[in-house]
C-alpha cells in the first residue's frame, strides 16, 4: 500500500463516520519506515558486495608485494594500488555506517521527513562520491592488474606484449564499466528514486 492508497483508506473511513478521524500516525509511520527499510537494504547488499571485493583486493596485492616485493616496480606498483584504493574504502564504510544508524524516533511529521530525507541525502552523497571517484579508480586497478600479471608471468612484462597487454586492459575496463553501471542502476538509482517518490507522496498526503 503506497501513501496515495493509505489516504484513500483514511477517508473513506472517516466519511464512514459523523466525527473525521486523523491520519493514524502509526500506520504512516509503518508504512514509510518498510518502504525506507527496503530501500535502505538495497543499498546495504552493495555495501557488503564492495567490502568483500575490496578484502580480495587488498589481499591480492599484499600477497603480491609479499612474495614479489623484492621486485621494486612490482613494489611500487602494489603500493599504489593499495593507495589508489584506500580512500574509496574508508568513504564507503563512512557513508553507510552514517546510513545504517538512521533511525525514525518519533511518529510526527517533521520527524518522519528529515528520516526520510537524511537517508536520502546520505546515499546520494555517496553516490556522487562513487561516480567520481571511479572515473579514477577501476582504470588505475585495471591497468596495475594487467601489468602485474603481465610482469609476473610473461617474459618482458608489458613492453615485451604490449598488443595483449592494451586488449586484456580494454576488456577489463569495458567489463567493469559494464557492471558498474548495472550495480549503479540497480542499488543507487532505484533507491534514490523511490526515496524521492516516497517524499513527494509524503507532501501530498500532508
Amino acid at each position: 500500500m503506497n501513501l496515495d492508497e493509505l489516504k484513500s483508506k483514511w477517508q473513506h473511513e472517516s466519511s464512514a463516520t459523523s466525527i473525521p478521524s486523523p491520519y493514524d500516525p502509526e500506520s504512516f509511520a509503518t508504512l514509510i519506515k518498510s518502504r525506507s527499510k527496503k530501500n535502505k537494504q538495497i543499498a546495504m547488499r552493495y555495501f557488503w558486495g564492495a567490502f568483500t571485493f575490496h578484502l580480495i583486493v587488498y589481499a591480492f596485492l599484499t600477497h603480491v608485494l609479499i612474495r614479489f616485493g623484492a621486485d621494486q616496480v612490482i613494489l611500487l606498483t602494489g603500493l599504489a594500488g593499495l593507495l589508489a584504493t584506500i580512500p574509496f574504502t574508508i568513504v564507503m564504510m563512512q557513508r553507510f555506517k552514517k546510513l545504517a544508524v538512521i533511525r525514525l524516533h518519533e511518529s510526527h511529521a517533521p520527524s518522519i521527513q528529515a528520516y526520510i530525507e537524511k537517508q536520502y541525502q546520505t546515499l546520494a552523497g555517496f553516490f556522487t562520491f562513487k561516480k567520481r571517484y571511479e572515473w579514477f579508480l577501476i582504470p588505475v586497478q585495471c591497468a596495475i592488474g594487467v601489468f602485474i600479471t603481465f610482469r609476473i608471468f610473461l617474459p618482458g612484462g608489458v613492453a615485451a606484449h604490449p598488443l595483449g597487454a592494451f586488449i586484456l586492459f580494454a576488456i577489463s575496463l569495458w567489463s567493469c564499466v559494464a557492471a558498474i553501471r548495472m550495480e549503479n542502476k540497480r542499488n543507487f538509482e532505484t533507491p534514490l528514486k523511490d526515496f524521492q517518490r516516497i517524499l513527494e507522496e509524503y507532501r501530498a498526503v500532508l
